[in-house]
């Protein structure tokens, strides 16, 4: 057979035709690695799925509103039809007014519900709402056309889901009255019209505000003239995996406290301080229950970013509802997230053990069959499966110390019997142990993931042209020229 030109360049058997044929096989086990990452994704989206059914039975991710002041009112306005005539219209609707302070410290108790190798956490909310009233100094900037109806004023709450309350919730009154919270199906939390109609004002919602919410009321108790007041209610109930308390008042306080670590504070604000049990911040004003944590925020009038009062045709309680301080559990298919980034980087491993292959192989005079590199490739590729099958019943540490144990033991016996030494089995454990070690703290760094990756890979890349830059890539071995 005529020799050709790529042929002429690159003897046969030489080690720069093994190393493209090596890079080849790197590129080719790209494919499996696909295939592991679609099934990390299908299970992820199969755990989110069975966590959202877990909960929903719960009542789900609640959010809760405290205690604001509905007031109806009537209006008088002066419309042009058509033909330039002027009319006179009285509008109808109700106003919203926000407590000057209010205060909520919830308690939770929290449990996990499984479902076959799924759960979530479920919890139990008590919350205690405080809220003071200035009624008629919240509206006394409003447009002297709206004639307010005190007497009927009523006090209003919100949840995301009123089928998980677990008591009849009562307001309490300083004079020791009570008032019991009853639903309303005569508001609507629906976005309103895009126009902003208070004189003066006019804008345009950026975005859908969120119609899920679910309002009870009760009357406030107050005759034709308004009265400050303060009001207090116990609410208590069910959710899953994810708390929230609205900035209800013009300066809100929010405590959240429970029996869990695996938590972390979210929302529309920023935490003032989150302590977890066993990491104590010093100072810290709240204490966290033991194995368990707390949260609190301040949110006063400007952070918060809605007026004291509000014209419910033209302002949506949604958007109130936006704006809260929450705190989230732990899901079950958050352990997805370090098998998909193992896998991401599952190409450089698989790389860097059949770069150091070819590097034993330069420097010893033995060969590895491509079919041996095939092998070995492929027993890495098991080891995610292994991972991510394991991570889903003994969770993400527990799991990767298995597999990559195995791992390492299976590719370190190959590798001895292979090459017929159990000096290069042992010398493959102890490299094979600290690349897998380096896998995982790449794999729990998160945000410095990249960063890391990025610096192991420029290390091999180092330590390999150091290592081969005595070898004649054209012939099979290391040259006897010294360096310059």
């Amino acid at each position: 057979m005529a020799a050709t030109p790529i042929s002429g360049l690159i003897p046969r058997g030489s080690l720069g035709l093994k190393l493209l044929l090596v890079c080849l096989l790197v590129l080719v086990m790209g494919v499996p690695l696909l295939i592991v990452g679609g099934l990390v994704a299908e299970r992820q989206a199969r755990a989110a799925s069975v966590t959202m059914q877990i909960g929903a039975q719960a009542g789900g991710p609640q959010t809760v509103g405290g205690p604001m002041l509905l007031v109806p009112y009537a209006r008088t306005v002066e419309v042009t039809d058509d033909q330039n005539r002027t009319q006179r219209r009285t509008d109808r609707g109700t106003y919203v007014i926000f407590p000057e302070t209010g205060a909520a410290d919830t308690a939770l108790s929290v449990t996990e519900r499984p479902l076959g190798i799924y759960r979530a956490a479920i919890y139990n909310a008590s919350t205690e709402f405080d809220a003071s009233f200035a009624p008629a100094e919240a509206v006394e900037s409003v447009d002297d056309s709206y004639r307010f109806d005190w007497a009927n004023a009523r006090i209003v709450m919100f949840v995301s889901d009123s089928r998980a309350i677990r008591n009849a919730a009562e307001l309490r009154f300083p004079d020791g009255s009570t008032t019991t919270l009853e639903p309303i199906s005569d508001l609507s939390l629906a976005a309103p019209a895009p126009e902003y109609s208070r004189p003066g004002l006019f804008s345009t919602p950026a975005a859908p505000l969120p119609t899920t919410l679910q309002a009870f009321a009760a009357p406030a108790r107050f005759g034709a003239t308004p009265v400050d007041f303060t009001v207090e209610t116990r609410l208590e109930l069910t959710g899953a995996q994810r708390f929230a308390v609205a900035a209800f008042a013009q300066d809100t306080t929010a405590i959240i406290r429970g029996d869990r670590q695996d938590v972390r504070a979210e929302g529309f604000f920023q935490t003032s301080e989150i302590v977890i049990a066993g990491r104590e911040a010093e100072g810290a004003v709240q204490a966290a229950p033991e194995n368990g944590f707390s949260a609190s925020w301040r949110v006063p009038f400007v952070a918060r970013g809605i007026e004291k009062a509000a014209d419910l045709a033209s302002f949506n309680l949604g958007q109130a509802a936006g704006r809260d301080m929450a705190v989230t559990f732990v899901a079950s298919d958050d352990i997805y997230q370090g098998v998909a980034r193992a896998v991401r980087y599952g190409i450089m491993f698989i790389g860097i053990v059949f770069l150091s292959t070819l590097i034993f192989e330069a420097v010893s005079g033995r060969k590895a069959h491509p079919a041996q590199y095939v092998l070995v490739g492929l027993a890495q590729c098991v080891f995610y499966l292994l991972l991510l099958s394991l991570t889903e019943i003994i969770g993400f540490t527990t799991a990767f110390v298995i597999a990559a144990a195995a791992t390492v033991a299976l590719l370190s016996y190959y590798a001895g019997a292979s090459f017929q030494s159990s000096a290069v089995g042992m010398r493959a454990l102890v490299g094979l142990g600290a690349l897998y070690l380096a896998m995982y703290v790449l794999m729990t760094l998160e945000d410095f993931a990249l960063l890391a990756g990025s610096v192991v890979a420029f290390a091999v890349i180092a330590a390999t042209m150091i290592a081969t830059r005595r070898i004649d890539w054209y012939g099979g071995g290391v040259t006897t020229r010294k360096d310059p």
